[in-house]
């Protein structure tokens, strides 16, 4: 049952990647941009497609007029539409290069603004940090992986210095999160959909970069994530 259902979801979730960035074309055609609206219905709907349960903590921390960099862990791309859908502003991703080739998919995100980064050459690596700065002094809100991938079995892995350079640089109040369980939903490389798992987020205190370098921001978001994801139950956090 799986199997259909799996694949059932994933045929309406393509059709209604497809439709959706069909309906924002005419409007970038004349100058409009309705992609992060068009985005956030997206992530609704696919969060009821793929029939998960939320539990969020910690939203009040969020303040609508200030823009933040918001950091987390990363289990499962189920956590793109998970935080489209629940946060309540406009903000942007940096997406692996290869992302922006997806028919439709590719014309929506770079369109929205998303910022590609490739991994495999550091000095790309860099330009993408630089243009992720570029849009904080623009007045938008960035949100990272520090990972820089996602996790197999929900334990942390080593987080990349850059995320940590960019926030520090930019003097942007870094605000953590923590999920939990996304992986249950969806593992990495996999096909197949696990419905009705819970999925457990929490939003930490902001934390200002002001006067700390950026190995000594990592040090401190990961502490304050690991101690987070022990609370929430989980599997425990690794180095």
């Amino acid at each position: 049952m799986k199997i259909i259902y799996s694949l059932f979801v994933w045929i309406i979730f393509g059709l209604m990647t497809a439709f959706l960035t069909v309906c924002g074309m005419p409007f970038v055609i004349i100058g409009k941009n309705p992609f992060f609206m068009l985005a956030r219905l997206w992530s609704k709907i696919s969060s009821k497609l793929f029939l998960v349960r939320y539990e969020v903590e910690g939203l009040e921390k969020i303040e609508p007029d200030k823009n933040y960099v918001f950091m987390g862990n990363h289990q499962s791309y189920v956590d793109i539409f998970s935080m489209i859908s629940i946060i309540d502003k406009d903000f942007l991703f940096m997406a692996k290069r290869e992302l922006f080739s997806i028919p439709f998919f590719g014309y929506a995100i770079k369109h929205m603004g998303l910022i590609p980064i490739d991994r495999g050459e550091s000095r790309e690596s860099l330009k993408s940090l630089f243009d992720a700065a570029k849009k904080i002094q623009e007045g938008y809100s960035v949100l990272l992986f520090p990972e820089g991938t996602r996790s197999e079995d929900g334990v942390m892995l080593p987080f990349k210095r850059g995320a940590f350079t960019l926030a520090v640089r930019t003097g942007q109040q870094i605000i953590p999160f923590v999920i939990d369980g996304s992986y249950k939903v969806m593992k990495k490389g996999a096909f197949i959909i696990n419905p009705f798992r819970k999925v457990r987020i929490r939003f930490l205190d902001p934390v200002s970069p002001e006067g700390v370098k950026d190995r000594e921001m990592l040090d401190i978001i990961r502490a304050r994530m690991e101690d987070a994801q022990k609370e929430l139950g989980s599997i425990g956090a690794g180095k």
